[in-house]
């Protein structure tokens, strides 16, 4: 069961000794959003009604049902407004933000427990009151939007627990060819996109709980995926997050996997998308459920923001000799996920907590007070 951010773990988390929360972010009373009560999965960001600055978009349930949510920013880096996402409250998990009907502003695809994909489509002003469903029912964790065939819409992927994954095809108008599946089935509960290989082509990388490592397929020339890499499989990890993102600065996609009482590798790409070098970061104590990247130091290296469960979040700040952990608070409110974004428009990434049984809350970078930029 996860923690409840309640008034009096607010109180802790607000006055723990400055040096603990690190003066480089910023926890602020009005940067709490969401009811206590809601189960939140995850909070995902984006301009949704058309201002220009980043709105969160808010799935919740999970296992139950509950109603989903749009937190409208008001240019200042918090959400003063909320207004209900979809016409009906179901269990969901994620939303994939993405133009999925070609009319220029972000719409949501939906994973949902137990239940098909949804699909929402934005009025541009940030209203998702049209709605339909795509694909059969699935057991659904995450969901992520792509260009899969390279004809310049955004596909689905869909990641389900202990079954096949789907992928859906646009035909660029909203409408999605029905969904195939991808070989094997694993306790997968994210995705990541990226070209590993350089060929132009999506690859795929999914996290996995089932400890046989960490599925990678490769997107082929003709279109499809094929039989998946695994990787890790030697270190018999549960991994619930994975992100993708050129950590070592060589100019290659390196696969992130988080751990679950573990410390988290990174699988460094040679250049050609193969992964023989792993190395470690973070905690053995770290307990991952959300993995995002930024360059929060603006010191030319991309950094590591973690989402923890019963332990603090943490940021792992990329140095020449390793990583610098920063941890986002003293009291260790359950985090389920994260997302990275410039919320207050300042050009330094801030981070976005998607807290289950409790309030979600975003933390404001303030690097910049540090570095004198």
């Amino acid at each position: 069961m996860k923690h409840t951010l309640t008034a009096a773990s607010l109180t802790a988390l607000l006055s723990v000794p400055a040096q603990a929360q690190s003066e480089a972010f910023w926890l602020h009373p009005y940067n709490f959003f969401g009811a206590e009560t809601a189960l939140t999965a995850s909070v995902n960001l984006g301009d949704l009604d058309g201002d220009g600055d980043l709105d969160g978009f808010a799935v919740n349930g999970r296992h139950w049902i509950q109603q989903d949510e749009v937190f409208l920013n008001n240019g200042m880096g918090f959400f003063r407004s909320a207004r209900d996402a979809g016409p009906d409250r179901a269990t969901g998990y994620e939303a994939a933000l993405a133009d999925l009907d070609g009319d220029g502003d972000l719409d949501a695809a939906i994973a949902r427990d137990l239940l098909p994909v949804l699909l929402l489509f934005n009025d541009g002003e940030g209203h998702f009151d049209a709605a339909r469903e795509t694909g059969p029912v699935a057991q659904a964790r995450s969901i992520a939007a792509a260009d899969l065939d390279g004809d310049g819409d955004s596909d689905l992927v869909l990641v389900q627990r202990g079954e096949a994954n789907r992928y859906f095809l646009n035909d660029g108008t909203g409408n999605f060819a029905d969904p195939v599946e991808l070989p094997g089935e694993y306790q997968t509960i994210q995705v990541a996109i990226a070209d590993l290989d350089g060929d132009g082509h999506a690859d795929l990388v999914f996290s996995n709980r089932g400890g046989e490592g960490v599925p990678v397929y490769r997107g082929r020339p003709g279109g499809g995926f094929a039989a998946p890499d695994m990787l890790g499989a030697a270190l018999e990890m549960e991994i619930r997050a994975v992100a993708v993102a050129d950590i070592n600065g060589d100019g290659h996609a390196d696969i992130l996997a988080g751990g679950m009482e573990a410390q988290s590798v990174i699988f460094e790409n040679d250049g050609m998308g193969g992964f023989g070098t792993n190395r470690r970061f973070g905690a053995q104590s770290d307990v991952v459920f959300g993995l995002d990247t930024a360059d929060f130091d603006h010191d030319g290296r991309l950094d590591i923001a973690i989402a923890n469960s019963e332990v603090a979040n943490r940021v792992y700040l990329n140095r020449p000799d390793g990583f610098e952990t920063v941890e986002i608070g003293a009291d260790p409110v359950d985090s389920y996920n994260l997302c990275v974004g410039d919320l207050n428009a300042d050009g330094w990434a801030d981070i976005v907590y998607a807290v289950s049984e409790g309030s979600n809350y975003t933390v404001i970078n303030r690097f910049d007070r540090l570095s004198g930029e």
